[in-house]
């Protein structure tokens, strides 16, 4: 099943959250469903923001209204992203439970927003709550180098840290994005049956959003049927491709309308190489 349940924030003039991924995952043909965590006017590094976080029990009675219409049996994936206030997560995970009810094959794609760069994005009561709880019931966790860092407990400043970050989570699938190489940077897939690592050059910078982008676009990808090995290929490719042509238009958001084919069809294709057989 290729329908998304896609729980992330909602930011009006910002192509963050869900005004990234919806738009993106839609764009590759498959149906997203959205759920808002926070309503805001602007990003909160630009200032007040206006709005704030959406109340659980709002959460709540739009999970309800989903299962009224017979919805949660014809979701395959639940993704999430930023949440904005730590009891949003029980609410979320039940939510969860209620899809793989509905569909047992479902999957909960976390991707666990802390921050990057070696700062936190999100308060300590919500870092614990992704921590203690959302990223336990994941089936794949979907963190940046610097998050990965926080989960696992490790220095996560290479390929091979983490690896071992990644190695250390139970064998939970794990997809780790910008990891710092020689070249550039990297997105890591690491599972049980194999790891594989894909790069792109290093740009100058990268407006914000990037991250729910590349969690996006593999997760509709592997919702519509790639392999593993592909959906990191497209995806990799595809947010490079639209960070050059954010860069090129000057712009501090994510182009995405006028890059939309290149989320489908990257100009940039770069392979992955699988680290068992390297």
């Amino acid at each position: 099943m290729n329908t998304i349940l896609s729980i992330q924030s909602q930011v009006a003039g910002a192509r963050v959250g869900n005004s990234v991924a919806a738009f993106a995952m839609e764009r590759l043909g498959v149906r997203v469903l959205q759920i808002p965590t926070v309503l805001l006017g602007r990003r909160p590094d630009h200032g007040p923001p206006g709005g704030g976080p959406v109340n659980p029990e709002t959460i709540a009675a739009m999970i309800e209204g989903l299962a009224a219409d017979g919805l949660l049996s014809e979701i395959g994936t639940v993704l999430t992203g930023y949440i904005g206030h730590p009891e949003q997560a029980a609410v979320i995970l039940e939510a969860v439970r209620l899809v793989k009810a509905a569909n047992p094959g479902a999957v909960f794609a976390c991707d666990p927003v802390l921050g990057d760069e070696g700062k936190l994005f999100v308060s300590e009561a919500v870092a614990d709550a992704i921590m203690n709880t959302m990223r336990r019931e994941a089936d794949w966790l979907m963190p940046n180098a610097f998050e990965l860092g926080i989960i696992a407990g490790k220095t996560v400043d290479s390929l091979d840290t983490a690896r071992t970050a990644a190695r250390a989570l139970n064998n939970k699938l794990v997809l780790c994005s910008s990891i710092r190489t020689a070249l550039g940077l990297g997105n890591l897939y690491a599972a049980q049956t194999g790891d594989w690592f894909c790069e792109t050059p290093r740009l100058p910078r990268a407006p914000k959003g990037a991250g729910d982008l590349f969690s996006a676009l593999f997760v509709a990808r592997r919702a519509r049927g790639d392999a593993p090995a592909i959906a990191l290929e497209g995806a990799t490719g595809a947010v490079y491709d639209v960070i050059v042509r954010s860069i090129a238009a000057e712009s501090e958001d994510l182009e995405l309308p006028a890059a939309q084919d290149v989320l489908a069809d990257p100009v940039t294709w770069p392979r992955a190489r699988s680290l068992e057989m390297a």
